[in-house]
């Protein structure tokens, strides 16, 4: 069984599965699930979370879409760990990592440049107020 190799941390119809072990030092996945009674299967979406930030980002807002996934009450938490596991050998979090690092230093570089004007602008106004 591979609950005992991903060690789930549970709660609720949330799972948490750190992914340091398989090469993402400092990434877990948030799995949330619910059953979908139309459509007789569990509805699996996937979050990506950095563990130093409190914050995460869906991976279906990266164009990898929430899938129905079969499962009973008792099978539902072990397929869910076959599709992290295979998700995590096969290094399908590889690119979603590299765009949400891409996007922190996206924001890092731009809080800079924001806080590089508005320094700026108060020594301005402080020139301003001198000269006066």
């Amino acid at each position: 069984m591979l609950r005992g190799i991903m060690k789930p941390e549970y709660r609720g119809n949330v799972i948490e599965f750190h992914l340091t072990k398989w090469g993402y030092r400092n990434y877990s996945v948030e799995c949330t699930y619910h059953f979908d009674k139309q459509a007789g299967k569990y509805m699996l979406s996937i979050w990506l979370k950095r563990s130093d930030l409190d914050d995460r980002m869906h991976l279906s807002s990266k164009k990898t879409d929430s899938q129905y996934i079969s499962g009973t009450k008792e099978t539902i938490v072990e397929n869910i760990c076959r599709i992290v596991h295979q998700a995590c050998i096969s290094g399908y979090f590889q690119y979603f990592i590299e765009r949400y690092e891409y996007e922190l230093a996206c924001f890092e570089r731009g809080n800079e440049l924001f806080e590089q004007e508005r320094i700026t602008e108060h020594d301005k106004e402080t020139d301003k107020n001198t000269d006066e």
